[in-house]
């Protein structure tokens, strides 16, 4: 598998600070964009680097969350999984090929492909949540994926996406702040506060569904574990005044 993105582009690379227009989901001041796509997609890289050099399964424990999840025989938590899973001899190889990132720049997830040590090639979805505590960083809370016949068509370079800034909502008789004034770099500051979905997403149907969201709702996922155990994965974001699909990917049952 090639390098996708240069390292010093990466390490080069600032969180966008751009205000985004504004949406149709009520009044209120559109939020700035904190979302830095480049360092999502450094954490993949990073991941899989880490995989070669320091095994492949030491890697999952090291940047998994603590409540990251996957799927084999089902829906099961990381830690429990892998908690004395031996390293193979040689590890899978991959490499992300596109990314979406939430405008608060609090989740994120990667879609790539892989190989295997001994030929082999699949793809793989990712979901990656950032840390506050200590150190800020990037963990991964959903991995799946699945071999295929023939190898993803190769790109050369991954693509990073960014979902549009849902609206800030203000209290009633609370004006927003002007342009360019200390209150609205002092509100800029601090990242945007937790709240619902910004915008409906279909219904879950039948199997196992778990959703997850970034914390300003402008990226959303859902993982869905069917009864033949075969899996859905399905991710929206939020881009002119909707939420709107991004991925949508079936995974065959472990061992089909």
């Amino acid at each position: 598998m090639k390098r996708l993105i240069p390292l010093a582009f990466l390490l080069a690379a600032t969180p966008a600070l751009s205000q985004s227009a504004p949406d149709s989901q009520g009044p209120g001041r559109p939020q700035r964009a904190y979302a830095n796509p480049s360092a999502l997609i450094a954490a993949d890289i990073g991941f899989a680097r880490l995989a070669r050099e320091r095994g492949q399964w030491t890697a999952f424990r090291e940047t998994a969350d603590e409540t990251a999840e996957m799927f084999e025989d089902g829906r099961q938590l990381a830690k429990t999984l892998l908690k004395d899973r031996k390293d193979p001899p040689a590890t899978v190889k991959w490499a992300p090929h596109l990314a979406w990132i939430s405008c608060d720049g609090t989740a994120g997830l990667t879609y790539g492909a892989w190989q295997g040590p001994s030929g082999g090639d699949g793809e793989y979805v990712t979901v990656w949540q950032r840390q506050f505590k200590g150190k800020v960083d990037w963990k991964w809370v959903l991995d799946d994926g699945q071999d295929l016949a023939s190898p993803l068509r190769e790109v050369d370079w991954a693509e990073g996406k960014v979902a549009d800034c849902p609206a800030r909502p203000r209290p009633p008789g609370d004006p927003a702040p002007q342009p360019g004034s200390k209150r609205e770099r002092k509100e800029d500051s601090k990242l945007p506060p937790m709240r619902p979905l910004a915008g409906a997403i279909p219904a879950a149907e039948g199997g196992d569904s778990k959703d997850g969201q970034s914390r300003d709702g402008s990226l959303a996922w859902r993982s869905t574990v069917l009864p033949d155990g075969s899996r859905r994965f399905t991710a929206w974001i939020w881009k002119e005044g909707a939420m709107r699909e991004v991925i949508a990917r079936n995974f065959k049952a472990n061992g089909a």
